[in-house]
Formats: C-alpha cells, sequence, structure tokens
C-alpha cells in the first residue's frame, strides 16, 4: 500500500468541501467501499479510508464561527435515517481542539448522527487558525447554499469585516456574481421582523430584494407585513413598491410645480406636451421675450424619426 501524501502546509479555501479534504494515495487493489458505514460501528477503524480516520461524536463540540442559525428539524430528521440505512458517507471536516475536536463543516450531518445513534463519524482533520476555521466554515456553507438569504447576508459581512474583502474579492472567492453579493449585503439594512421573516422563509430572498428598494422602514415594515398576510408573489410586491414610487414622485413634482413661476410652470407643461406628441424628451428654457427648445435625439434613425414629424415629411 502507497503511503498518504502528507497535508499541505496552508489551506486551499474557497473550492467548495473537495478542497477541505487532503490528498489521497492511490487506493489498494481491494474492492471500493461505497461508503464509511458507522451506523453500527464497534470497530471504529474498520474499513477506514485514506486520509479519513474516526471520532467519537461526543469529542466534536460545534464551530464557533458556525454561519448558520436556523436548521430545519424535518429534514435532519430525514437525513437521520438515511444515515441509519447507508450510513454517514461524507466525513466531517474537523480541526483538533484543546480536548477532541472542533467541527468546521457537516453541522447538519453532525446533528442527524447523533439523532441516528452513532457513536463514531468519520472525520478528516484540518489544521487552521480561528480565522482560517472561520474563512473555511462560510465559504463551505455559501458553496453549498444551505443557509437562508440572510445568514449569507451575515456571512459575506463577516468575511468583509474579518478578511478585508472587496466585493469584487469576495464574490471570486465565494464564486457569486457581485450582484449577488450585494443583494444579499442590503438584506441587513431591513429591519429586524422582515430579517426574521426571510430566516423564517415565509418572505423570500425576491421578497427581500424588492422591500430593500424603499427607503422607509416604515414602508417596509408595513408593506412587508402586508404581503405576508396577503401571500404576494414577488411581482405583486414590485408592483405595489412601483405605485408607492410613482405616487412619491407625484407629490414630489407637486411640490416642485408650487415653487415655480406661472411662465416657467407653463415652459414645463409645454415640454412636457411636446414630448409627447415626438416620443423625445423635449425642454423648454427662458423668459417671456426669449428663450429655446432643446430636443434631444439617441441615435441617427432617431433624428430622422424626429425631423420626419417636425417638418412634416
Amino acid at each position: 500500500m502507497e503511503k498518504q501524501k502528507p497535508l499541505p502546509s496552508k489551506p486551499v479555501l474557497g473550492k467548495g468541501l473537495a478542497s477541505l479534504l487532503p490528498p489521497m494515495a492511490t487506493p489498494p487493489p481491494a474492492p471500493p467501499v461505497a461508503a464509511v458505514n458507522v451506523a453500527t460501528a464497534e470497530e471504529p477503524m474498520k474499513d477506514r479510508h485514506p486520509g479519513i480516520s474516526m471520532a467519537s461524536v461526543d469529542e466534536i463540540t460545534a464551530n464557533e464561527f458556525q454561519p448558520r442559525t436556523t436548521f430545519n428539524d424535518g429534514s435532519i430528521e430525514e437525513l437521520a435515517q438515511s444515515i441509519k440505512a447507508n450510513g454517514l458517507i461524507q466525513p466531517l471536516v474537523v480541526r483538533k481542539a484543546v480536548k477532541g475536536y472542533q467541527l468546521i463543516a457537516g453541522e447538519r450531518r453532525l446533528r442527524a448522527a447523533r439523532i441516528a445513534g452513532l457513536k463514531y463519524v468519520p472525520i478528516v482533520i484540518k489544521r487552521t487558525t480561528d480565522k482560517e476555521s472561520l474563512e473555511l466554515a462560510l465559504i463551505e456553507n455559501i458553496q453549498r447554499e444551505e443557509l437562508n438569504c440572510v445568514e449569507t447576508a451575515k456571512a459575506y459581512a463577516k468575511l468583509i469585516h474579518e478578511f478585508n474583502y472587496k466585493q469584487e474579492e469576495l464574490s471570486a472567492r465565494v464564486g457569486k456574481d457581485r450582484s449577488s453579493v450585494a443583494n444579499h449585503l442590503r438584506m441587513l439594512r431591513l429591519p429586524a421582523d422582515i430579517q426574521q421573516a426571510l430566516q423564517a422563509e415565509t418572505l423570500s430572498f425576491g421578497h427581500g430584494k424588492a422591500l430593500a428598494s424603499l427607503e422607509s422602514s416604515e414602508q417596509i415594515e408595513k408593506l412587508g407585513k402586508e404581503c405576508i398576510e396577503k401571500k404576494w408573489s414577488v411581482r405583486e410586491l414590485e408592483n405595489h413598491i412601483q405605485m408607492i414610487k410613482n405616487l412619491a414622485e407625484a407629490r414630489n413634482a407637486d411640490k416642485i410645480n408650487q415653487q415655480l413661476t406661472p411662465l416657467e410652470l407653463r415652459l414645463k407643461n409645454l415640454g412636457k406636451e411636446i414630448s409627447a406628441k415626438l416620443s423625445t424628451k423635449v425642454q423648454l428654457k427662458g423668459n417671456e421675450s426669449r428663450g429655446k427648445i432643446v430636443i434631444e435625439y439617441f441615435s441617427s434613425d432617431d433624428l430622422d424619426r424626429v425631423l420626419n414629424q417636425v417638418l412634416n415629411r
């Protein structure tokens, strides 16, 4: 049997769970084992894969840097039943602690293993600092898409704070579009009640993005509550938000109009009337004796179209 290759001196981060596993030697010619089934393990080191050890579940403590704060009891129970039937196929990623091990990745699997009554679980031991452990835990969870949008936002914010990432660097690190990172971070500006609804998934990430376009926390809370009660789709919520914005713009326009002189208001209204007829932006500027009309066009074809209308060609 070939010797196992040594662990890399520095962890390779940001490439999913595969990056957390040490390189494996060529397996021996014996038939491969599909899973490390420890549901009834009396000999914890039996059928061990290269690079994978076994540890008592009592030796493993939770990761203090775990970004996931909510766990679906139903899905964990389903995973526990699967583990009872098939064993724990994927090892947990841990690091050595003062006593036993501290979990880096795999809290759902650890919880399910305990429910399934496992005494031992397969582990991969990783040498990391506190900061590296935080980054591994955050990135592993983000890439697996197991976090809700608020947990993901908090994970992004923590990575930015702890590692001084810019949004472009962070998006490359976690393999997400910059717009996705930016939209998630906007969730942290929403009121606490709305964030709780997003975590409970009574509102979706799409609802959250729509609500984040409003500036007033009062409006966001009121509209979010109404959205939940009436079970609006994201599109329905966006329509209501657009109505609110249109109304606000109309009120602002009324305030501006009240500040205009009669002549300025007349020129403004004439500009709107001509704009409607020419289907382009038109402005009238000047006073009672002289002024100018500004007609905008946006391409050579658009210019020909406007000229044809003006000259009746």
